[in-house]
């Protein structure tokens, strides 16, 4: 009887104890949200950190939620390459639903800490996805922009061409095409893109215009120029800058 009721014993304080660590995490938790709510970044990571410890590798909706707070931190702190990190994490343990906000985030991460190779990677396996979405759009624009920045206008074009050849109708991704194809030297391309811009009457027509008109006096058609510079003062306004292309170009329209 006496050894029955030790392990009886043993049985009852080893759920004791793991109630007490399971509670643990959950206090280690709400204080890692206490400190990201008072701006001390740093310390909530380190909490959440902590907590995910307790957890012993097993992965629940307790840890994916911990997960997310540690991402959101590592952002605010403006680590984007460990919140990058964090995302892919959660893309591979998530539920399959939930995969998809993950990558976007993720991608988002990675071009914000200029890993843009691992951020294409990510926006490729999420286009397929969700091509229609305005947020994979944004990430799209802000990807293609970024590869410009970097000197890949090529790769940039090859992600926009795509969209455009999958029927995305975007004002601004027809902007972006049409400057990659002025920096290409490539006038008459960049027009036709932007007519298509044009059409697609969205809020990118401000752009669209002004780079009609660079477009034009480019390619010497100093008509044209004038033409789309003087459609743009009238919709838009003319700034000191617009003013003067408009009196350079009527010298040279005549």
């Amino acid at each position: 009887m006496r050894k029955y009721a030790y392990l009886a014993l043993c049985t009852a304080l080893a759920f004791v104890l793991a109630g007490c660590g399971s509670g643990e995490k959950y206090e280690l938790r709400e204080t890692g949200i206490a400190r990201m709510d008072a701006g001390n970044y740093p310390a909530a990571v380190s909490f959440f950190d902590q907590a995910l410890e307790k957890s012993d590798g097993m992965v629940g909706s307790f840890e994916i939620d911990v997960l997310q707070y540690r991402a959101e931190a590592e952002y605010r702190m403006n680590d984007y390459a460990a919140a990058a990190a964090t995302y892919d994490t959660l893309c591979q343990v998530a539920e399959e639903e939930e995969k998809t906000e993950y990558l976007s985030r993720c991608c988002a991460m990675f071009i914000m800490a200029g890993n843009l190779d691992e951020a294409k990677k990510r926006y490729q396996a999420l286009y397929p996805l969700q091509r229609e979405d305005g947020d994979t759009m944004e990430l799209l624009l802000a990807l293609g922009a970024a590869l410009r920045a970097d000197g890949k206008p090529s790769e940039a074009a090859e992600l926009y061409q795509q969209a455009v050849d999958d029927g995305v109708k975007n004002g601004e991704l027809y902007n972006q095409l049409a400057l990659n194809e002025l920096e290409f030297g490539e006038y008459d391309q960049a027009l036709g893109f932007i007519e298509k811009g044009l059409a697609a009457g969205d809020g990118a027509r401000e752009k669209l215009l002004y780079n009609k008109a660079v477009a034009y006096e480019r390619k010497l058609d100093f008509a044209g120029a004038l033409a789309a510079f003087e459609t743009y003062a009238q919709e838009f306004g003319a700034s000191e800058e617009v003013e003067r292309e408009i009196a350079f170009l009527r010298t040279r329209a005549d």
